[in-house]
């Protein structure tokens, strides 16, 4: 017994599972009946006060239609399980009970009308083929057996049974079209939801792969960095070790004092080498954060880089008053070194000339640095911020083709942008903007 009720519910369940679309379709069409039913009788009756009607029938059937349409809005999981059953037996109902008045008042015309309308309306509304069937064939019968058991002339239950049969079968037709059409929608969309599962899978499986490929790639990456900071460390600690304190290094004078001050150079060299080391390995692995980014003294760090880059042969100036921005600091050292670098490298001159300036517009400045070097052709300007591509010729020139590269990539990476001025014997200028500094930062 319990299981014969569970496979009746399981049945119902079945046949009237709707779509959210057909639900809340179904929910407005039975909302939009009830009104217009309750005023399309008022109207009959209004028209042919002999007309015979149940009484209370239209209200309660208003009611009805009003009822199960406000259905949806309680947003209860079982009910919508069962939506479709509902519409059906509600229309069912109605359905019957327009052919019982049909048949009472004689199958006059404005009875009629209002059957065939929602007869129609009813097929529409019924979104399961069983259903469908039982529903057109039982309203057949109904009609058939009110017109056998009335008083119609032959005529005019010839002409009701014809038109009857006519609008069931283009009803069943157009809803057939639509089941049909929804079945493969339905197929449709689970073949995609199926290669989409396919590809994420797919996608799952290489990103793990890549994760553990990144893993090596840094576990590489930290040991070849530390291989690398282990001299410099040493060349540290031996020129802090041969400096000597403040008081001492400011009497010396001559050949001796030239020797310390080379060995403050040394120094510095050795800290932004360390600081340029850390920079390219957490930038290339992406392990720099934004907490990383801070506020810079920008004036600080050119007389840093000036003081490095600074020899008899090359001379660095600045224009204009650098101010305090908020970046990454051994991302902003990688772009003005390697700009500085690229321009004494590529220098043809015998006195290098590289000047360091900044415009101030607004929301951002836009930063400079040029050369009196042999220029660079306009077709190249692109060609030159790519990875890995050299435009001289000189095989003693120590160069990868990755620093104009890597600079492109950080400023465009912090919002900013990066291009470059140059015509061949006049000189090359690469700008490049950083966004102003923002109240409270």
């Amino acid at each position: 017994m319990q299981t014969s009720i569970l496979m009746s519910v399981n049945f119902f369940m079945r046949i009237g599972r709707l779509n959210t679309f057909e639900i809340r379709n179904n929910s407005f069409l039975l909302r939009v009946i009830s009104p217009t039913l309750y005023i399309y009788i008022i109207l009959v009756q209004y028209l042919n006060p002999n007309i015979v009607v149940l009484p209370f029938a239209k209200e309660g059937f208003a009611l009805l239609f009003l009822g199960v349409g406000m259905l949806p809005l309680l947003r209860k999981r079982k009910l919508l399980s069962y939506y479709g059953t509902f519409v059906f037996i509600t229309f069912f109902a109605f359905e019957y009970f327009l052919i019982y008045t049909l048949s009472e008042n004689d199958f006059s015309l404005d009875c009629l009308l209002g059957a065939y309308i929602l007869m129609f309306g009813g097929i529409l509304a019924i979104n399961n083929r069983l259903l469908l069937i039982y529903f057109s064939v039982f309203q057949f019968l109904h009609i058939f057996y009110r017109l056998r058991i009335g008083e119609p002339d032959v005529i005019t239950g010839n002409a009701i049974l014809i038109s009857v049969i006519t609008l069931l079968i283009y009803s069943f037709v157009i809803i057939n079209g639509f089941i049909n059409h929804r079945r493969s929608l339905e197929n449709t969309k689970n073949l995609l939801e199926e290669k989409v599962s396919e590809r994420t899978r797919d996608l799952e499986i290489r990103a793990k792969k890549l994760y553990e490929r990144n893993k090596d790639l840094e576990d590489f990456a930290f040991m070849v960095s530390n291989d690398l900071k282990r001299p410099l460390r040493n060349i540290l600690n031996l020129s802090e070790w041969l400096i000597p304190s403040g008081d001492a290094m400011e009497n010396m004078k001559g050949e001796k004092g030239e020797i310390y001050q080379d060995l403050l150079i040394i120094k510095e060299q050795v800290v932004q080498m360390d600081l340029l080391i850390n920079g390219i390995l957490n930038y290339s692995l992406h392990l720099e954060k934004e907490k990383e980014r801070k506020r810079i003294n920008l004036s600080s760090l050119i007389e840093r880089i000036i003081l490095v880059n600074s020899s008899k042969n090359c001379h660095i100036k600045t224009k204009g008053v650098f101010p305090d921005v908020y970046f990454n600091e051994s991302q902003l050292l990688q772009v003005f070194q390697n700009l500085i670098q690229n321009a004494i490298k590529h220098n043809d001159k015998d006195r290098v000339s590289i000047n360091l300036n900044v415009v101030n517009k607004g929301d951002f400045f836009v930063f400079s640095v040029s050369d009196n070097g042999p220029g660079i052709d306009k077709k190249y300007h692109d060609k030159i911020f790519q990875l890995f591509q050299r435009l001289e010729l000189k095989t003693d020139i120590n160069s990868i083709g990755i620093g104009l590269a890597l600079v492109k990539k950080i400023i465009e990476r912090n919002g900013g942008n990066v291009w470059v001025e140059s015509d061949l014997g006049k000189g090359t200028t690469f700008f490049f903007t950083i966004k102003a500094l923002i109240a409270g930062e």
